[in-house]
Parts: C-alpha cells; sequence; structure tokens
C-alpha cells in the first residue's frame, strides 16, 4: 500500500488578482486550508492579469488600481469596476489559451477562483480539460465580498454564463443579506442566475490568525502585547518618535517595536483599506487630536494608525503623519499615536479583536474579518465630503461593493458611517463620558 508521500500530489490551481489586497489575502487562506488538509498538496498560485494575460500590463493595472485606492478615486474605481465584462471581452482569448494550456501542462486536480475577471474563458478552458482528462473539474469561485445586490462584479459575468457553462461553477459565499420579502433562492436567481441549492455557503476564508479569535468574547482583564515590524533604521525611527509624542511605554528592538495595551486603555485603529487612504487618514488622525483637546477623560487612548509602505526619504504616509505630531502644539497628555506601516495578520488581527473602535474601508475581506473578531464599534469610512446626520447619502462615498459591505456589516454588526468632517458628533458619544463633553465647539 502507497503511503502519503507516495501518492500522487494534488494539484491546486489558485486564481486571484492583485489588486487591493483582499482576493490574494482570500487565495492565502484558501492554500492554508487546502495544505492543512493535505500536507501532500502542490499550490499553484496565478494573478489572472499579471501571469494570465500580459505582466506589463498586468502591473499597470495593479499600479493604478493602488494608486485609486490611496487617493479616494472613487469614480476611477467605480469605471475599472464597470469594465470587468470589457476586460473578459478583451483578454478573453488570453486567459482561455493560457488556462488551457496551465491545467494540461501542471495536470491541475481543483480550481479555486478568489476574483471576478475571465469567468468564461476559464469555464470554456475547464469543459476542454475535462473532454481530455476525464477530471470533473469545476471552477471552484471564492465570492470575497459580502453577498449583496452590490456585489455586480462578482454576479453579472456568472449570471451572463450560457446555462450549461454555469453547471461548471461552484460558487462558493455565505449567507446573503436579503431585501424586506426577498428569499435566498430570489437572490440567487436574480444576481447569478443560480439556485440557492447551487451555491455553496461556507465560512469567510479567514487568514489562521484571525481564526484564533472566532468566537471569542474579549476578557476586560486582558492585557495585550503587540509587536510592530520595522522594514529599516529610518521607519522604526520614525515610528519610535512619533511614540515619544505619548506617555505609552515602548521597547525598541532591531526589527520591532513593543507595545503592550493595559485593561483600561482606550484603543482605536485607523485602517483605510490595503492601500490606505492618504489624505483621509491624516484628516482623521487630527480630528482625533482635536476631539482629545477638549475633554476632560482620564482614560489613556491609543491610537494605531496603518500606513502604507515607506521609502526612505519619501514623503511617505509614515513621515506627514511624524511630521504632523512633530509640528503639533498642546498635545492632548492622554493621547499616544502609534503609526506602522502594514503588518502581519496577527497584528491586525488582534487589533481588530481589541479595539474600541475601529476606522476602516469595507473592503470584502476587511469586512469578513470585522464580521468575525470585532469587538467594538465599527465606522466605516465614506469619501463624501458632507453626509448628513442619518447617514444618507454618505455611503455614496465609496465603491458600490464597498457599499454593500458596509449595508452588510451596518446590519449585522452596528457599524455606523463617518467621514472626518462628521468624526467629533458621531464618535463623541461612543468614546467619551457626557460630562467630559464640555466645551467642545
Amino acid at each position: 500500500m502507497a503511503t502519503p508521500t507516495e501518492e500522487k500530489r494534488k494539484k491546486l490551481l489558485l486564481i486571484t488578482i492583485s489588486g487591493g489586497g483582499g482576493h490574494t489575502q482570500a487565495a492565502k487562506a484558501q492554500a492554508v486550508k487546502a495544505l492543512s488538509e493535505n500536507p501532500n498538496t502542490e499550490i499553484i498560485q496565478k494573478d489572472i492579469l499579471i501571469d494570465l494575460v500580459s505582466k506589463r500590463l498586468g502591473k499597470g493595472f495593479v499600479s493604478l488600481w493602488n494608486f485609486s485606492q490611496k487617493r479616494g478615486n472613487i469614480t476611477f474605481l467605480m469605471f475599472l469596476q464597470k469594465n470587468v465584462p470589457t476586460a473578459d471581452i478583451v483578454f478573453g482569448t488570453f486567459i482561455f489559451c493560457r488556462t488551457l494550456y496551465l491545467l494540461l501542462k501542471e495536470g491541475v486536480d481543483q480550481i479555486v477562483d478568489t476574483q471576478p475577471v475571465g469567468t468564461s474563458p476559464i469555464i470554456k478552458a475547464i469543459k476542454i480539460v475535462r473532454k481530455i482528462t476525464g477530471k470533473p473539474l469545476k471552477l471552484e469561485k471564492i465570492v470575497t465580498e459580502l453577498p449583496t445586490d452590490n456585489v455586480v462584479h462578482f454576479f453579472k459575468p456568472i449570471k451572463k454564463l450560457s446555462p450549461n457553462d454555469r453547471a461548471y461553477i461552484k460558487l462558493i459565499s455565505t449567507i446573503p443579506l436579503l431585501d424586506n420579502n426577498q428569499t435566498a433562492e430570489g437572490f440567487w436567481k436574480k444576481n447569478c442566475g443560480l439556485s440557492e441549492s447551487e451555491v455553496c455557503y461556507e465560512s469567510f476564508p479567514l487568514r489562521p490568525s484571525f481564526k484564533k479569535y472566532l468566537n471569542t468574547k474579549r476578557n476586560q482583564n486582558e492585557r495585550m502585547r503587540i509587536l510592530i515590524h520595522v522594514n529599516s533604521y529610518e521607519e522604526k525611527f520614525l515610528i519610535a518618535d512619533s511614540i515619544k509624542k505619548g506617555d505609552i511605554p515602548s521597547e525598541i528592538y532591531r526589527d520591532k517595536i513593543a507595545i503592550n495595551i493595559e485593561t483600561d486603555d482606550k484603543v482605536s485603529t485607523i485602517l483605510l483599506g490595503s492601500q490606505p487612504t492618504e489624505e483621509a487618514t491624516i484628516k482623521y488622525l487630527k480630528q482625533y487630536i482635536e476631539l482629545m483637546r477638549y475633554v476632560a477623560s482620564q482614560e489613556r487612548h491609543i491610537v494605531f494608525v496603518f500606513c502604507n509602505s515607506h521609502t526612505e526619504n519619501k514623503n511617505s504616509l509614515l513621515k506627514r503623519i511624524h511630521t504632523l505630531l512633530q509640528k503639533t502644539t498642546h498635545f492632548p497628555h492622554n493621547l499616544n499615536v502609534i503609526p506602522m506601516c502594514f503588518q502581519s495578520d496577527d497584528v491586525i488581527a488582534s487589533l481588530y479583536y481589541r479595539s474600541d473602535a475601529t476606522f476602516t474601508r469595507s473592503g470584502g475581506l476587511t469586512a469578513m474579518e470585522l464580521m468575525s473578531v470585532a469587538q467594538g464599534q465599527i465606522w466605516i469610512h465614506s469619501e463624501v465630503k458632507h453626509g448628513n446626520a442619518a447617514g444618507e447619502k454618505i455611503d455614496k462615498g465609496m465603491p458600490i461593493w464597498e457599499r454593500g459591505n458596509a449595508t452588510y456589516l451596518q446590519e449585522k454588526k452596528g457599524a455606523r458611517f463617518i467621514t472626518p468632517e462628521t468624526f467629533i458628533d458621531r464618535c463623541l458619544p461612543y468614546f467619551l463620558p457626557e460630562s467630559s463633553t464640555a466645551g467642545i465647539g
């Protein structure tokens, strides 16, 4: 009898896309899951545009997407999203040919897809491979957004498939958010042309660091240690020098900085996407400083601010925050600002779990992670400049798919919309005793 190492290795093809972070993080979670179920699995990961269309074109798209995210350019993000069907037409032949070649050359046994582009050409390649090899291949499409009517970039290409082609897709999602009098069967028929029985409900594609906090209620007496990893001396200096503006102790090591969060600390996290929206991040921090100047609270506030990567001698978001803090006079005595460049899953999961408030964008995987582990108030950023107090129109300041995720979080987790301009009015009741609000104006 053959031992596991002698058996034929299972080959798993993961198809993802690098724009943003959620699609690749979901692919990473699937790789971990596959290896935990069968350590003998060989993982082949491909970017739909970089590897299956054109490396230059794909990298150009990723740069455009990430730049638009950092600038908060909703119009351009929506333009790219609306043209997913166009991309399928323009690049369909490339995707079909290279997917077909890859499936046959590698002898792929399973295909998992965590992004919306190229659904039709990939399925056409699968149909040919099934005839040649006899393998019962299907396209396992993981929806990396919370399922609402707004997930058109995933759902529209599926609905446009012929009934014959839809038989070769296995759609993986979670329970949808339904309108009044709408059924799950009606939701999937309307959006994908599938019956509910053709949809596989699974738990969120969470990374391992988040899974350890699942179904766990935070112990109010729990202390937490956060290890901030740094990539250069200048990055370490900017973070450490920013921390000195407050009074929280820190431990400085060669490649990390350690912060201990005490049980009675008030903790907030500002993380506006995998490519943080820079101007909004700065504005939220300024508003937080302004708020803390006028309150009588004696609680120690710790604000963790996520930045994009730092390049030495460049005016990165990290450097801009450092400059802002150094130039701020009358800095609140009980405020500690801790900026950091993007961190490991463990740091993000720990802060989502511990934070009394999280200020975030509602990307798909971010929303799933918050749904799973967040214990405090969730504030969802909008690029609308003057949303009214009732929240009307404020959801227009985010891409349509993030709008859907935000609505899901609002319904299931009590999330609320926010802008830098509405920060003080909306946050004050959640952070501070009423007696400490006198003097704010």
